[in-house]
Parts: C-alpha cells; structure tokens; sequence
C-alpha cells in the first residue's frame, strides 16, 4: 500500500480499527464455590447420626406428637418426597428398599391424593400429605390449608368435601408446615403460584407457624448422585436456590433441598443424607412453635 493509500485509508479510520487491541472475554466464573454455603457432610457417620437424631426426638411438652403438614402444587414432586423419606425412616421394616407409599404418577395433571393422610412414626412425630393443588383453584386451597393447619380437620377427610362442612372436626393442630416446588420452576415461575405461596407464608408468619420450603427434583441440576456431594458449592445451584427464596420472600435458612427417589430401587447414604438433614429441619423448626402453644 502506497503512503496516498495508507493516508486515504487512516482518513477512513481503518488504521485505528485495525490496530485497535482485541477485548478480552469475561472471565466465567469458577462452577464451585471456594466454600459450601451450607454445611453438611455426606459419611457413613453422619448418616447414621441423622438416623439417630430423628428416632430421638421428642415433642414439647405441650405436644404429644410433631405434626408436619406436606403441600405443593401438582407435579412439584410432593409425593414422590413423601416416599422417599418414608422410605428412609421405614428402612429397617423394608430393608433399606424404596417403597412406593403414595401413587406417583409422573405428569398427571390432577392428584393422586385425594383424602388427608397421615404417617407417624415412633409414636411421636406424625406427616401429613395434602392433594397437590391447581392454581385455577388456588383460593380453595388457601382456605382448605388453614382449616388444617388450625386442626379442624380430621385425618381422612376427603378434600372436596372440606368446604362444604361448616362445623369443624376435631383434628390435629401442625406444627410446621413444608411448601413443595421444584427447581424446574426456579426461573419460569407462574406469577399466580408466587401470589399463592406469599399469601400462604404471609398467614403463616401472622399465625406464628414455620414455614419451610422444599426444593426438589435438585439431582436433575448434576450428572450423577456422587455429585450431590458437592451440592452446596455449586454455583448455579445455589443462584436458583436464591432466586427461588427471593421470589417467595423467604429466608434461605428455611430453604430445604432434596433429591427424592425415583428410579432407585434401594435407599443410598447420599440422597438419604439430604432428605434427613430435610426432615431432621422440619421437627427442629416445630419446636418453638410448640412450646409457644
């Protein structure tokens, strides 16, 4: 290129263009955290100990049994939850297999429960599962979910007929109650199903009962179940978690997160750590509760 060219072409500002240095991408951030965020320890021990600690709890005083009361919208993984962790704490009876105590029917848009159910164990701790409800009939929910809550509804209830019962049963009053979601839902959530959950935890905070919530299907985030291991460094993971508690404005402290049995046929010490560490939560987080009765 003759010096006529060179000075057309730095008229034309290409020189500058072409001598101009090439920007760096943005760094991406390490996938694990330098620390977990929360500490829990995936051993033989540990597990054990988490065993331990559920088979010697012991209610208030004031309290004869910990009432826990299972909700979620249909397809949030409620009842394949309520299996696994009924799985975990019945593992002698069925030696350390999966059972299926609640149907679980992948993609049904109507749930399986139809009646208020309840589970106890030891004599002393007791879960009860809701029907998975639907948005369009949210408000009915609401109303459902209190009558229970405040122990006006007797165990096998059929749902629909709740609300056409004015007088109230003599039921058990919860102690805790847990919201189901799934982390499929972290970042497209329903905006009706944020107002229901707000509205939910809103009574509950005024009423004075915890509140915690479940994530589940948590497993679909890694590549194997010796991943979970490193569940609480994982950065993604943990963006969603926070996502989630800010959308339902929620502490992280009562966020829960599990990854429920599906297609194992045997319990295992790393998903049975989670869904313990979960439920060990739940009886903690009733306690005060209890002794404010």
């Amino acid at each position: 290129m003759d010096s006529s060219q060179s000075g057309w072409w730095s008229y034309l500002g290409f020189r500058d263009f072409w001598n101009r240095p090439v920007p760096r991408p943005e760094p991406r951030p390490e996938p694990l955290l330098p620390n977990p965020w929360r500490d829990v320890e995936f051993s033989d021990d540990a597990y054990k100990k988490l065993q331990e600690e559920i088979k010697n709890h012991q209610p208030h005083p004031k309290a004869s049994t910990t009432n826990i009361l299972i909700t979620g919208s249909v397809g949030s993984g409620k009842s394949s939850f309520l299996n696994s962790v009924l799985s975990e704490l019945r593992r002698e009876e069925f030696n350390g297999r999966v059972q299926t105590l609640q149907a679980v029917r992948p993609g049904a848009e109507t749930s399986t429960t139809q009646h208020l159910k309840c589970h106890k164990f030891y004599d002393k701790m007791k879960i009860f599962d809701t029907a998975g409800f639907k948005l369009e009939k949210a408000i009915n929910a609401t109303i459902i979910l209190k009558k229970i809550i405040d122990g006006e509804v007797a165990e096998g209830s059929k749902f629909d007929d709740i609300l056409k019962t004015k007088s109230s049963m003599e039921g058990d009053k919860i102690h805790c109650v847990v919201l189901v979601i799934s982390i499929h839902n972290a970042e497209n959530l329903d905006p009706a199903l944020i107002r229901f959950y707000e509205e939910l935890i809103g009574m509950l905070t005024e009423t004075g009962v915890p509140c915690q919530l479940l994530v589940t299907f948590i497993d679909k985030l890694v590549e194997k179940t010796e991943d979970l291991k490193s569940l609480y460094r994982r950065r993604n993971i943990k963006q969603k978690i926070e996502m989630l508690a800010n959308k339902m404005r929620i502490s992280m402290s009562n966020v829960l997160v599990v990854s429920n049995y599906f297609e194992e046929m045997k319990i295992n010490k790393i998903k049975g750590t989670l869904l313990l560490e979960a439920f060990a939560q739940m009886l903690t987080a009733a306690k005060p509760f209890q002794e404010r009765m």
